[in-house]
């Protein structure tokens, strides 16, 4: 039996609508698989560059350790040139010149271990409030040091704050980001320092009113052996990355030229308050 035109119609409507639902699943199997090898190239990419690193950073504390001795060894000796000149002398600057000298040298190093070896958390249950009431006592001691006018502004919950972590190691964190805002202002200016509990994370925000951080230096922060300072070393933030990685955490900034820095640590494992 021969079929009407409108069935045929109707037929080739039905076949369109099908074609182009199958065209539809085919355009998002097909973005899918873009997505997926995007990732997958994404991953190789950072496998590679693990590696990369991995290899570095062993070298890195094979040069750090055969650095380490032979400066100890002048280190020695300049000291005792040092005690052997008095101070009114003008060689004696020349000495004190050396011996600063070779504490930079041996920060450097020492920095650079610590950000190439293997590290291992000793976590325990820390009340952050009162750990970070304590590490800004350093930091006053700091800012006298610098005879700088910095105001330090404490953001605390009324009652104690809980986590888990490495207290020691976390502290060399903070006590890099004060420095750092103490560093940045000046001569007169305000630390704030914030701890908070969102949605189970727990937030500890260090902010300065120092000159700020230009946005082209930003992505690049906490990548190892970028400094802005001249007598930087690069590895302070990076250090302060890692650390935070290793508490499954994260650390991100915020900065304005001229107005100020943020540093934000975010800890994600579980959180509790205290009981008062």
């Amino acid at each position: 039996m021969q079929k009407s035109q409108e069935e045929l119609i109707n037929e080739l409507a039905t076949v369109m609508e099908r074609f182009l639902a199958q065209s539809g699943e085919l355009e998002l199997a097909y973005k899918a698989l873009e997505l997926q090898t995007e990732e997958l190239k994404k991953m190789q990419e950072e496998v590679q560059q693990s590696r990369v690193l991995s290899a570095l950073g062993e070298m890195a504390a094979t040069v750090a350790h055969e650095i380490r001795n032979p400066l100890s060894g002048i280190g020695g000796y300049a000291g005792l040139l040092a005690r052997s000149i008095p101070p009114e002398d003008p060689k004696r600057k020349y000495v004190d010149k050396i011996i600063g000298g070779i504490s930079s040298l041996n920060k450097i190093v020492s920095n650079l271990l610590v950000y190439t070896r293997k590290t291992n958390l000793q976590k325990q249950e820390t009340d952050l409030v009162a750990w970070a009431d304590a590490i800004l006592a350093h930091a006053e001691i700091e800012i006298e040091k610098e005879k700088k006018n910095v105001q330090i502004e404490r953001n605390f919950p009324a009652e104690p704050l809980s986590a888990k972590i490495d207290s020691e190691r976390l502290q060399q964190v903070m006590l890099n980001l004060l420095i750092n805002g103490i560093q940045a202002i000046e001569t007169e200016g305000k630390i704030s320092v914030s701890i908070s509990l969102n949605n189970g994370i727990a937030e500890i925000t260090v902010a300065d009113t120092g000159c700020g951080i230009e946005p082209e230096y930003l992505k690049n922060i906490f990548t190892p052996f970028f400094t802005t300072k001249e007598q930087g070393t690069g590895l302070g933030l990076a250090i302060a990355k890692k650390i935070v990685d290793l508490h499954d955490g994260e650390i991100s900034v915020e900065s304005t030229p001229g107005k100020g820095t943020a540093f934000c640590i975010k800890l994600q494992k579980e959180h509790r308050r205290l009981p008062e």
